[in-house]
């Protein structure tokens, strides 16, 4: 009974100096060493919800998303055949609306990235509510198309090498998500 105590007392100070590794790599696993582990770390951490990134720690923690989207408009013939000269440009957004301002928190703001999140997660999201939503927003439009954009956090290693640069400018751009939608007599049944 003795060895089994034993036994059991040494496996679970295993398995707590485990987690406690699991929890000091995960923060910065895109460094070195945590590529290095990422194979005995990230599956574990994964699962019991220790993935977090340095990030996660910072005043705005996730990644900034938004939705790229262009809006044209049907061209316009006159009596003759010809296409009008007041033939409508197309029409580039951005949801959430893009300005200095956005990285003021505000609930709102993260409502609408939490939006952008849910949105990724099923590409016939975008089409099946995004792109009716934004038909209405522009009356008239003939179709959308839309493109998910989310910005990367840089690694910490990175950040603390590159001190000079903002990390704004670190980042990158990765469009994850395209889609089109017809403006013009409602959805078909293909869509759906």
């Amino acid at each position: 009974m003795k060895k089994v105590k034993l036994l059991f007392k040494a496996l679970l100070s295993l398995w707590i100096v485990y987690n406690i590794f699991v929890m000091l790599v995960m923060p910065n696993v895109g460094a070195y060493f945590g590529r290095v582990t990422a194979n005995v770390v990230t599956p574990y951490a994964n699962t019991v919800g220790l993935n977090a990134g340095w990030n996660f720690f910072s005043p705005e923690p996730a990644h900034p998303m938004y939705l790229k989207y262009t809006v044209y408009y049907p061209e316009s013939e006159n009596l003759e055949g010809e296409t009008s000269q007041e033939e409508r440009e197309p029409v580039e957004g951005f949801f959430p609306i893009q300005n200095d301002k956005r990285n003021i928190p505000n609930i709102t703001h993260k409502r609408e990235w939490a939006l952008m999140r849910y949105m990724v997660l099923d590409a016939k999201r975008l089409r099946l509510l995004m792109g009716p939503w934004l038909c209405r927003q522009y009356p008239g439009a003939a179709s959308i198309d839309m493109e998910h954009v989310i910005e990367t956090i840089p690694f910490l290693d990175q950040a603390v090498r590159f001190q000079d640069e903002s990390v704004k400018d670190l980042s990158k751009e990765v469009q994850s998500v395209r889609e089109s939608v017809s403006c013009q007599g409602g959805m078909d049944e293909e869509s759906l």
